[in-house]
């Protein structure tokens, strides 16, 4: 969007806050507090401003106050947080603050740390599903080693689910909304027996028509069809009066149709190139027009994806002291074609399959007495196994030059195996009046392996390019052993590392990385008055280091990227001002960000495709507000602010356009930002609610979200252009909740934007976000 016509992101938020006070004094004297939410951020349960972290928690009524209906959602309503994919290849990128790892491929594990029930989700693919029948969802910021299991430097994101209730109860949702998409929701809870109570819910979303998104080459083609279900069942025991044990199974599929990107002409961004490179097929540029977009038919983008598992935890008092373990198994299995490029033929169209199996246990012993002393002492085990295959699709690309027919089809397979030890340590202090130290460390021991290939699909069409074109030319450098010809099925990837024991050969990679390292939490909390608590807080985190999962042709492309770590300085008060009517929060400060891991540009004999790499220094400042205010009975503000500041300190970055096979061009990226970091994200929701007979309740909400301009990966991506979105919703209840009928409407202005960009064999591709959608839902407990 051009800077002249900007909406500044404050302008609806001062209007809102100006009407509020011309209110007359007797709307004003009608007085109640704002309810205080519960977390268990620190592994038990506080109210949110007793905690000395940054910590947004949003209630089960919250998030359907604000419209949330998907993890991806939570960037809306959470300052500093955003959500993107980093390609069109279905793989959430969680970032906080800046900190986050914009990598497409399914074996990076995420900056956030994100956890269901306490369970861990190590990779981002996993968190499809888990929004539903939940009692909150909490955003921890900046390192929180201490407490949870595997490393992070962002943050965490923690999803708990709704417990099994004491009597019974129980519940249906019906939606229906835009381009003919049903959604059905429901659950059932209560006891089972005076010792158990088990609770099952159940959320799955069909589409009745043919999706959102027209094909920009084939008139009447469509895409976007939903096609998922998830059910959980929960059983809570009481094994005796002081142990308890609360079981969770899990399960969802996942049929729908994956988004499909449109391609631009890159020239219309000062780009000095459109990057649209000779074909035997049609590129169609589309900008103004949300929901165009292409894709081949041949393989048009579709899911076919489950997670199942399992989880129990262990509640002991042993008087004084509680015992509690985790214990939790999942597997997840992914058959998924998407399109990066964005065009009508197989371009680069790519075929994903996954077998995931993720283990852990968690042991801790904590205090559980009312004195001055919380301590909390625990180990945590891990193992995860992936194997994974990408295959590669050119065949209607340049690249079927060098054997059409059939084209040019590469299978990227691996196996990764991770397997972690912690033991940490977590104390609460309150050694003064009005005064508490919170101290907390963990040591972690990981160790992952991977092996894998770039392979000819058996066509013998890498093979191919690899004998007649790439060995006697370009691949191999001069005085190298020549591997010989490439087989139909064999591996492509060459290994040009003097002393290897695979030198000059055609050879699987194999490697291995271990890290052991410590993490840290100093925190100092004091309350000068009640209902309002300042905090300091210097922190260290780290994450693991890793593989990159795409494609590769030498040996070299495949080296390990190493771990990355973050130092945090952060200051904050959480008060509750008017008789409680008021939550303000505020909170500044400043990362030391080192061997930020990053995507980047391997130039290659094929061109320049996907590489990972670690940004040696950079930085990040920002200050954080958030407001919750109750104006008068019934109506109610909610308001978030964040600014952001990010810098790459150090940095050789490749540049893409510049770069050719075999000269790699680099430039001093130092003074970029780092990417999905916009300076300023603004978001407010308005409810008022009242009745309008003894029986019946009335509720009209509007909400706001504002996103600035962020830049892709640095050197890898295009600019992400600012947006603002506004939702409204309206709303008929009965007044014991027992009923309630909502319509809504998303992006009600139509305005066009795009969640992230990219580039591909032949294009710059953006995905695009929703166009305006509408609904009406209706909701019935029972």
């Amino acid at each position: 969007m051009p800077a002249e016509n900007r909406i500044p992101p404050f302008s609806l938020a001062s209007c809102l806050i100006f009407l509020f006070s011309a209110l007359p004094a007797s709307v004003l004297g009608q007085q109640t507090a704002l309810e205080e939410v519960i977390v268990t951020a620190q592994k038990r349960e506080q109210g949110i401003n007793d905690v000395g972290i940054t910590v947004n928690a949003f209630t089960a009524a919250q998030l359907e106050n604000y419209g949330v209906r998907s993890a991806e959602d939570l960037e809306t309503i959470t300052p500093g947080l955003t959500v993107t994919d980093a390609q069109p290849h279905g793989v959430p990128v969680y970032t906080i603050r800046g900190v986050g790892f914009a990598d497409y491929t399914t074996s990076a594990s995420s900056t956030v740390g994100l956890y269901f029930d306490e369970v861990n989700l190590p990779y981002a693919v996993m968190t499809r599903g888990v929004l539903f029948d939940v009692e909150r969802v909490e955003v921890l910021k900046g390192p929180q080693g201490d407490l949870y299991g595997r490393n992070s430097t962002a943050g965490q994101i923690n999803f708990v689910s709704r417990k099994p209730t004491e009597e019974f109860a129980g519940g249906i949702k019906l939606g229906y909304s835009r381009f003919d998409v049903i959604d059905a929701e429901a659950y059932v809870s209560g006891p089972l027996t005076d010792k158990a109570r088990a609770r099952v819910a159940v959320k799955t979303t069909q589409s009745a028509g043919d999706g959102w998104q027209k094909s920009l080459s084939r008139p009447g083609d469509r895409l976007g069809e939903y096609d998922d279900i998830a059910v959980r069942g929960l059983l809570d025991l009481d094994i005796s009066d002081n142990a308890s044990l609360f079981i969770n199974l899990h399960w969802y599929e996942d049929n729908s149709d994956n988004m499909a990107p449109t391609p631009f002409d890159g020239t219309t961004i000062g780009l000095p190139t459109s990057l649209a490179l000779p074909t035997p097929g049609n590129i169609v540029f589309s900008e103004g027009k949300s929901r165009s977009a292409d894709w081949s038919p041949d393989l048009p983008p579709k899911r076919d994806n489950t997670l199942k598992g399992v989880s129990a935890k262990l509640d002991w008092d042993f008087g004084g002291v509680n015992l509690t373990t985790i214990s939790s198994y999942d597997k997840f299995d992914r058959d998924e074609t998407f399109d990066p490029s964005g065009v009508g033929f197989e371009d680069a169209d790519v075929l994903n399959t996954t077998d995931l199996e993720v283990f852990s246990q968690e042991i801790r012993l904590s205090s559980n007495n009312d004195s001055n002393l919380y301590w909390l002492v625990g180990a945590h085990y891990s193992w995860d196994d992936m194997s994974e295959s990408y295959i590669l699709f050119m065949d209607e690309s340049f690249f079927a030059f060098f054997g059409n027919p059939p084209g040019l089809d590469i299978d990227t397979a691996y196996d990764q195996t991770t397997e972690a030890f912690a033991g940490f340590g977590h104390i609460e202090y309150e050694f003064a009046k009005d005064f508490r130290l919170t101290l907390g460390a963990r040591y972690t021991d990981e160790k992952r392996e991977w092996s894998g290939c770039t392979y000819d699909t058996g066509d013998g069409s890498l093979g191919a390019l690899w004998n007649f074109i790439l060995t006697p030319f370009v691949m191999i450098p001069q005085g190298f052993p020549d591997p010989g010809p490439l087989l139909p099925g064999g591996c492509g990837i060459y290994d040009e590392r003097a002393g290897s024991p695979t030198f000059g050969q055609l050879a699987v990679f194999s490697d291995e990385i271990s890290t052991d390292r410590w993490m840290w939490k100093v925190t100092l909390d004091y309350s000068p008055v009640e209902d309002v608590l300042l905090y300091g807080t210097v922190s260290k985190g780290f994450k693991s280091g890793g593989f990159n999962g795409a494609a590769a042709q030498t040996h070299t492309q495949l080296l390990p990227y190493t771990a990355e770590t973050l130092t945090s300085y952060e200051a904050g008060i959480k008060s509750a001002l008017f008789d409680g009517r008021l939550q303000l929060n505020l909170a500044g400060f400043y990362y030391d960000y080192e061997d930020k891991q990053e995507p980047t540009v391997a130039v290659t004999p094929v061109g320049n495709i996907s590489g990972l790499t670690n940004v040696p220094e950079s930085e990040s400042v920002g200050i954080e507000m958030e407001a919750h205010w109750l104006v008068t009975t019934g109506l109610t503000l909610d308001l978030g602010v964040a600014w952001l500041n990010t810098e790459i300190k150090e940095y050789e970055a490749v540049d893409e356009l510049a770069s050719a096979w075999p000269n790699e061009v680099r430039f001093d990226a130092s003074g970029s930002d780092l990417a999905n970091s916009p300076p300023w994200q603004v978001n407010g929701t308005l409810t008022y609610e009242w009745p309008v007979s003894s029986s019946l309740n009335m509720k009209l909400a509007g909400d706001f979200s504002y996103k600035d301009d962020n830049s892709g990966a640095e050197g890898v991506q295009p600019p992400i252009s600012d947006y603002f979105l506004v939702n409204a919703r309206a709303g008929l209840s009965a007044a014991d909740d027992r009923w309630s009928v909502t319509v809504w409407g998303r992006n009600i202005f139509n305005h066009e934007y795009w969640l992230s960009t990219s580039t591909s064999n032949c294009c710059f591709v953006r995905m695009n976000g929703m166009p305006a959608t509408y609904g009406v839902s209706l909701d019935y407990n029972f």
